[in-house]
């Protein structure tokens, strides 16, 4: 009896040991590189801000520049030694309303910013993906209430849109 219940539990580790790489393949996890062969560092200047937000280009390109660094694909460098370089403009900013109450007063406001960008390689001078739109937007309300969001949370809310997205293209394949 004791080796058909080895036998049985070998079958068993066997079967989930190959769900497992049936999910993994499944998932499209790999082991290749998620990027051009060639462009292993990169360079990110100060986007543009084309709005009337204050320091938006700051806060944007900070964002872009962090998630670059923590996906680790990347290496975040000075122009000089980039193989590509990420160029952006902040080209919308809204604070708009977004429900009204039943006296038709504004509640909740939606903030919407887009970005332009286009990822060049350096050594080719050639975009790798040219004038790209990317869209975030969060919402707040001006009443505020205890540990409800505010007009800050709304703008971080939207950007982690909008440099989550520039990441996904920046280091998938081309």
């Amino acid at each position: 009896m004791k080796p058909k219940k080895s036998r049985r539990r070998r079958s068993r580790v066997g079967v989930a040991a190959a769900a497992a790489v049936l999910l993994a393949l499944a998932c499209g996890y790999s082991t290749t590189s998620r990027t051009a062969k060639d462009i292993k560092t990169i360079h990110v200047p100060f986007f543009e801000n084309k709005t009337a937000e204050p320091n938006l280009e700051i806060s944007v390109t900070e964002r872009v520049i962090d998630n670059l660094v923590r996906d680790n694909t990347l290496k975040v460098v000075p122009e000089d030694g980039a193989d590509a370089v990420l160029d952006g403009t902040i080209v919308e900013f809204k604070n708009q309303p977004f429900s009204f109450n039943q006296d038709l007063n504004a509640e909740e406001y939606i903030v919407l910013i887009r970005v332009v960008a286009t990822l060049y390689n350096r050594r080719t001078n050639e975009a790798i993906w040219q004038d790209r739109s990317f869209q975030g937007d969060g919402s707040y309300f001006i009443e505020q209430v205890e540990a409800g969001r505010t007009f800050n949370d709304a703008i971080d809310e939207s950007l982690r849109e909008i440099t989550e997205r520039i990441l996904n293209l920046t280091v998938q394949d081309w």
